[in-house]
């Protein structure tokens, strides 16, 4: 590989000889452009494809080094937009994520509260029985049908939590599926005349799987807190039983301890 001061990575040649592989390579001449100050934090990089033509690579190389990018926090991607210069601590700003203290907000409402745009991947969306457990902790009878939404939430097109609500689907006769990609599930409980007034609420440190790794972007093993919810409305009714699962780094817990 060579690099010369001031060549930018569409100038510097790959050594396809070397004992390092080629996407560690590009990964290493975008890093040394990016440390330069030739693509400023918040700029877009070229396109992919653009990338690949001038460098002689594939598709497939190129996203292993923007990967490896995104785990250095020296790029992150944006949804439909492409790949920007910074970290996700750079679009989110530098306190992360967090409800107020003993306020009952949901997903969507926390992010706006922030001034971010959030939105949601649909995973599934299914009406299955209730196991004995879950008909226990949502006073309904075993096997009866509740609606199991599982979404990945997004800020401002970053992936930050995995949320899985249960909720029993006599409450949600009506349910599309699509209501819940860009509106939050509480809103969506409130027009139906069910308005959450109360959450138990326990916060736990787990490992990211594979599958929560893929969902969001980081290495298996990732620090992750997993938050189950169960969910009463103002007149006592339990309404949903949650659970959301945050990147580490993009969620922090916060509560008020009175003697």
């Amino acid at each position: 590989m060579s690099y010369a001061p001031g060549m930018t990575v569409t100038e510097a040649a790959l050594d396809r000889g070397s004992d390092t592989a080629l996407w560690r390579q590009v990964a290493d001449l975008l890093a040394v452009d990016i440390e330069a100050g030739e693509f400023p934090i918040g700029e877009r990089l070229p396109s992919e494809s653009a990338l690949t033509a001038r460098l002689g690579i594939s598709r497939v190389t190129l996203r292993q080094a923007l990967r490896a990018l995104t785990d250095r926090g020296l790029i992150r991607s944006v949804a439909g937009k492409g790949w920007y210069v910074g970290s996700a601590a750079d679009s989110l700003g530098s306190r992360p994520l967090y409800e107020p203290p003993g306020v009952l907000q949901s997903f969507s409402e926390m992010a706006r509260s922030r001034g971010l745009s959030p939105d949601s991947v649909l995973l599934h969306c299914v009406v299955r029985p209730a196991t004995w457990e879950e008909s226990a902790e949502l006073a309904v009878a075993p096997g009866a049908p509740l609606v199991s939404l599982r979404r990945l939430r997004r800020l401002d097109g970053l992936p930050v939590a995995i949320d899985h609500s249960l909720v029993p689907a006599a409450l949600l006769p009506d349910v599309d599926p699509t209501e819940f990609v860009t509106g939050s599930l509480h809103e969506g409980l409130r027009r139906r005349g069910f308005v959450p007034g109360r959450a138990e609420y326990e916060v736990q440190a787990i490992s990211a799987d594979p599958d929560q790794a893929r969902l969001l972007e980081v290495e298996p093993g990732y620090p992750l807190l997993a938050a189950v919810e169960l969910m009463d409305d103002v007149e006592g009714r339990r309404i949903e039983k949650g659970q959301i699962i945050y990147r580490g780094d993009r969620y922090r817990f916060r509560a008020v301890l009175l003697p």
